[in-house]
């Protein structure tokens, strides 16, 4: 993880949460960067992003 913005464990959160809800993740493996089109910019759907944002959510309130 390149940004220090999170923690290392909220990023693995994050991932987590983010290969459950995109498949495009789950067979990318991370959330890096890889300045490449191709790879960055993924066709998602809005009801999975939806989901993606919702979990999220929850898990940082659930901390808080």
């Amino acid at each position: 993880m390149k940004e220090e913005r999170i923690s290392q464990k909220d990023y693995e959160n994050l991932l987590k949460i983010a290969k459950e809800a995109f498949y495009s993740i789950e067979q990318r493996g991370d959330l890096e960067t890889r300045d490449n089109d191709h790879e960055d910019f993924l066709d998602i759907s809005v009801w999975s992003l939806k989901e993606a944002l919702i979990q999220a959510f929850e898990s940082g309130r659930k901390q808080k």
